[in-house]
């Protein structure tokens, strides 16, 4: 689960982030705890018809706090397991305050107890309480059951005797502390709780300190936010020009110990170690909307891109044919070399893609036939360039080729989520990062979290619209001095 869902402390975070050149001071460290109720994947424990509200604390008799949920149904409704594991406690036994129920651990310790079990012959308020008339037939301790199982019948017994039939459904933590079941039981129904619309889809994500030591997250107005290793060199803002000028992406030297800004038309500012090699302006060049700007695998050379799918080759990038060369009329987004900068891909809004040189065709979003238009705006090759992720409007990712999906910013579930604007591979090319329009950093696969410009309690900022990572080998040990 990303950070920017669960609790998380930002003192490290704003030690560590610069923007435009000021260090911006480290407050003591706070917890900042976003919209995220606790739950757990189950299915809905009675099976039909049923109500519920949430009453969790509500009092009771002799000082108690409700400690679950009552679910509302009818006499003999099936009762069914919440989650697969093993019934670690049945109770036969229709007085007292629970009167009958049983509880199912799972396999990460979390308990789900069931109480007021049925006690009643069908139709009637007997009392007879009969182990089949509340229990399914082999449900005692230790026996291991299956989400979806039904496991007993809904009823009164208990203090519940003179109320409505419901069944009052607990969820515990392996510490035996309860939580709350609202929010477990609503998204068990397909309803929202709070800001989550649905269960985490994506890949457990497995950090590597190898994938990168850092990254740098670009502003619209040129502002560079620092994060982890990546040592600010400069900004645009920084460079006192008078004008604002608007900028489009950056990329980072081999060293990372430099990196370059790329402006809407075409103009390129060096920072650091980052060598000029010339500019569309320079050009003479008046009219190109600029869109994109990588560097060759020697960091002695670039590539500029335009929205009509131009390129223009700067020190020993070579040029391996454009969009419009192939007679093509179409807007694109994205320029991605091959690993041996012998090649590239050209990434359209739609999410075709155009490859030249050695860049082999693996596939592409209009190919797969989903029969609704996607709005592309991102692409990442893998290490080797065997495949490739390609990013839409919504964050979600397309996978082809070698290229594993690694999870999605749709993939968590949330109701409301920022719309994704870059995608960027890590080093090792089994991860990558999301940045989303709002200034968050969305970390897959073997990509670390360094933190987000989201997190750092800005009162304001321009649009984050670009991040690049820190090249794996560029930590703080082995720069030059």
């Amino acid at each position: 689960m990303p950070r920017r869902v669960l609790s998380l402390v930002l003192g490290a975070l704003l030690a560590g982030a610069v923007l435009a050149g000021v260090v911006l001071p480290a407050p003591a460290a706070q917890a900042v705890t976003i919209e995220e109720p606790p739950f757990r994947e189950i299915t809905f424990p009675v099976q039909g018809a049923a109500s519920f509200h949430d009453d969790f604390g509500a009092p009771r008799s002799s000082g108690r706090t409700h400690q679950g949920n009552d679910v509302m149904g009818a006499k003999h409704q099936p009762l069914l397991a919440a989650v697969g594991g093993t019934v670690s406690w049945v109770r036969l036994d229709a007085g007292g305050t629970a009167g009958n129920g049983l509880t199912i651990r799972d396999a990460d310790g979390w308990s789900y107890m069931y109480l007021h079990l049925n006690n009643d012959s069908p139709g009637t308020d007997d009392g007879l309480n009969r182990l089949d008339l509340a229990f399914a037939p082999g449900i005692e301790r230790g026996v291991r059951v299956e989400a979806g199982q039904v496991v007993g019948f809904l009823g009164d017994s208990g203090n519940a005797e003179g109320t409505s039939p419901h069944l009052h459904f607990e969820i515990h933590q392996p510490d035996r502390t309860a939580v709350n079941p609202w929010a477990s039981l609503r998204l068990s129904r397909g309803l929202p709780a709070g800001n989550r619309c649905g269960y985490v889809r994506n890949p457990e994500p497995e950090p590597s300190a190898e994938a990168a030591p850092g990254y740098y997250v670009l502003g619209r107005d040129g502002g560079i936010f620092s994060f982890g290793d990546a040592e600010f060199q400069g900004s645009v803002p920084g460079l006192g020009l008078g004008v604002p000028v608007e900028t489009v992406l950056m990329a980072a030297t081999p060293t990372g110990e430099g990196y370059y800004v790329l402006g809407r038309d075409g103009g390129i500012f060096s920072f650091g170690d980052a060598e000029f090699h010339g500019s569309v302006p320079g050009l003479g060049l008046t009219a190109v909307r600029a869109i994109d700007l990588r560097l060759t695998p020697s960091g002695l050379g670039y590539w500029v891109l335009g929205a009509d799918g131009g390129i223009f080759s700067f020190g020993d990038a070579e040029f391996h044919g454009s969009v419009p060369g192939l007679g093509v009329q179409t807007t694109v987004r994205k320029l991605v070399p091959t690993p041996s900068g012998d090649g590239y891909w050209i990434l359209g809004t739609d999410g075709g893609i155009f490859s030249f040189g050695n860049a082999e065709f693996h596939g592409s979003v209009p190919g797969l036939g989903l029969g609704a238009p996607v709005t592309s705006v991102a692409m990442a090759a893998t290490a080797e360039g065997a495949g490739y992720w390609v990013l839409g409007a919504d964050g979600g990712i397309f996978s082809f080729g070698d290229a594993e999906f690694q999870g999605s910013i749709p993939g968590y579930g949330l109701c409301r989520f920022p719309a994704g604007v870059q995608l960027t591979a890590s080093s090792g090319g089994e991860g990558y990062w999301i940045l989303g329009d709002d200034g968050s950093t969305w970390a897959f696969g073997d990509a670390v979290d360094h933190g987000s410009v989201s997190e750092l309690g800005l009162p304001a900022f321009a649009p984050t619209i670009d991040l690049v990572a820190l090249p794996a080998t560029a930590t703080a040990t082995d720069r030059r001095p």
